[in-house]
């Protein structure tokens, strides 16, 4: 607990992983003890995608529709999106931003800084899609431990919120979808802003919270000890 919680999201020119470019990366920390957002955490930096590195000719995304859209969620045209891409900074020059960020979270308790002080990575779907993105960074920008996997984040824990949302939906039926848009409708969250990184990194804060306050306010109910052999749950 002594760790913060590092919420972040992507905003990407696609949707593989694997190969899409970052444009837009925000996050805020929680304190993992006040279940708070920290004061003063909040992050949001855009970065250029690299097919707009080697080229600066929108044709480069001509096999896609992602320009589109980009354009119908911030309600401009998909040129006026490549226009704002042309103009970002260099993504090495954002995520080492980025890098010096998490570094100001670490948890040191009097010992030096290590991995295992860094931020506990949190997000939506981020298991099959940011933390992907991420290793894929780190690996570029040396960002990585002797494992070769990346040394910005603590190296066990990370907490994915749709994997929470699955734990506590799953039996359901008015939950049609996992989606953080859906999620969003059903709870009741203000969805103007949806898909920009900042705002959906809010979203994820406030839902993280209000789960990890109602699993410890449960918790304390429940008599976990020795469960197995009395059959208490």
């Amino acid at each position: 607990m002594n760790n913060k919680i590092c919420v972040f999201d992507f905003e990407t020119d696609g949707s593989d992983p694997s190969v899409c470019s970052p444009v837009q990366l925000s996050a805020l920390m929680i304190d993992a003890q006040r279940l708070e957002i920290i004061k003063g955490s909040e992050f949001n930096v855009n970065l250029k995608p690299e097919r707009v590195e080697k080229s600066s000719d929108i044709s480069v995304y001509s096999d896609s529709d992602i320009l589109e859209w980009h354009g119908k969620v911030k309600g401009i045209d998909k040129t006026e999106v490549f226009d704002l891409w042309i103009n970002y900074p260099d993504q090495k020059q954002s995520w080492k931003q980025f890098i010096s960020y998490l570094d100001n979270y670490h948890a040191i308790g009097g010992k030096s800084k290590s991995q295992f002080s860094a931020p506990i990575a949190c997000g939506y779907n981020i298991l099959r899609f940011d933390m992907k993105i991420v290793e894929r960074l780190s690996i570029k920008y040396n960002n990585i431990n002797k494992e070769n996997y990346t040394n910005i984040f603590h190296p066990r824990d990370k907490i994915d919120l749709m994997h929470i949302a699955w734990l506590w939906f799953e039996n359901n039926s008015e939950v049609k979808s996992l989606s953080l848009d859906n999620l969003r409708n059903y709870l009741g969250i203000d969805k103007t802003n949806a898909h920009d990184a900042l705002k959906d990194v809010y979203d994820c804060a406030e839902l993280l919270i209000r789960f990890l306050r109602l699993h410890r306010g449960l918790a304390k109910k429940i008599q976990f000890k020795d469960s197995f052999q009395n059959n208490s749950i």
